[in-house]
């Protein structure tokens, strides 16, 4: 990887400059050589060990654990909620038939958000803060598709919220727990995890909205498994170099798995949490998020054995928004091109 630093700042420079005073942290993996970086429009970039939350990249972490847990035999991608999840929580027999598969690809037909989600306190500082597991149960106990999946790929932030939950029912676990013991500690992601402890509490980054406003975090008290994680780029890089290919084999079968293109979503195709898209005729997995005063973006490619990750503690803009676009996802896929062939 030549002049890493550079090629950082020359994608990042219109991100810094139309948010001058975010943090950035950035790192990229490239044939075995790695580069991180602090970054800053406007005054001390942030330390590398900064922790951020995560938003919806955490779909692809609990992705991950579905992988590695049906690698150890707990869980087949094929099986059915009806098997984790018990009647008298979930009762309708189209809905306990959809799989933890396609749960994980967004096939399940379930909404994008809970539709009992304004029967909770409405909080706009923390959306989902007040949405209960007594909220949840209701749901679930009243989900009635009108047709058996799979349906067309379709986000659902809903479904990697109830991924989430059954695969703690099976383990008897809570998500916080399972993703600890199963996934984080085993791979060595000692700063990832789904509640800020006092030690780590020091290294959090405040979330703000584009112009700099603070936004208080965002909570996620029933449906962990879609957006409750926390993590340093540091983390998130060991992360993705083991769905390179570096580490432990059961994980790396594991997160080898996720990256397959399973269905099609538009102008990508879906593995399991994962994007998938064509880059110069190679595939490349990725993800990006804004949720909560934070952006985010992760990639990979076997192909280019190379990786991203973007971490950003500022939101993005209505324009930005109004015209579909997700601060630092363009950055980081044109960051990605620049690795392959």
């Amino acid at each position: 990887m030549s002049n890493p630093s550079d090629l950082l700042h020359a994608e990042l420079r219109p991100y810094l400059r139309g948010y001058p005073t975010a943090s950035v942290c950035a790192a990229m993996t490239w044939r075995g050589a790695l580069h991180v970086e602090g970054l800053r429009g406007k005054g001390t970039p942030p330390a590398t060990d900064a922790l951020f939350s995560l938003g919806s990249l955490t779909e692809v972490f609990t992705a991950a654990l579905l992988s590695v847990m049906a690698e150890r035999g707990d869980v087949r991608l094929d099986e059915p909620l009806g098997n984790l999840i018990p009647l008298s929580l979930m009762s309708d027999e189209v809905a306990r038939s959809i799989t933890l598969e396609q749960l994980a690809t967004h096939t399940s037909g379930l909404p994008h958000l809970p539709p009992n989600l304004d029967a909770a306190p409405r909080n706009p500082d923390d959306p989902f803060g007040q949405y209960s597991a007594a909220l949840f149960g209701e749901f679930l106990r009243g989900y009635h598709p009108r047709r058996p999946p799979p349906h067309p790929s379709s986000e659902s932030f809903l479904g990697m919220g109830v991924l989430g939950h059954a695969l703690s029912r099976r383990m008897a676990l809570n998500y916080g727990h399972l993703m600890r013991d199963v996934l984080c500690k085993p791979m060595g992601l000692l700063d990832t995890t789904a509640r800020v402890t006092e030690e780590l509490a020091p290294r959090l980054l405040q979330g703000h909205t584009a112009r700099g406003k603070p936004v208080p975090p965002w909570t996620f008290p029933a449906l962990p498994g879609g957006g409750a994680l926390h993590s340093t780029v540091g983390d998130v890089m060991r992360f993705l170099e083991t769905g390179l290919g570096r580490g432990e084999r059961s994980f790396t079968k594991a997160l080898f798995r996720m990256q397959a293109p399973r269905v099609k979503a538009g102008a990508f195709q879906r593995g399991l949490g994962w994007n998938v898209s064509q880059v110069r005729g190679k595939d490349v997995a990725w993800r990006s998020s804004v949720m909560g005063g934070y952006v985010g973006f992760m990639s990979l490619s076997v192909a280019a054995d190379a990786a991203v990750v973007l971490l950003a503690d500022h939101g993005w803009s209505l324009f930005a928004a109004l015209r579909g676009r997700v601060p630092l996802e363009a950055q980081g896929l044109a960051l990605m091109s620049r690795f392959l062939p």
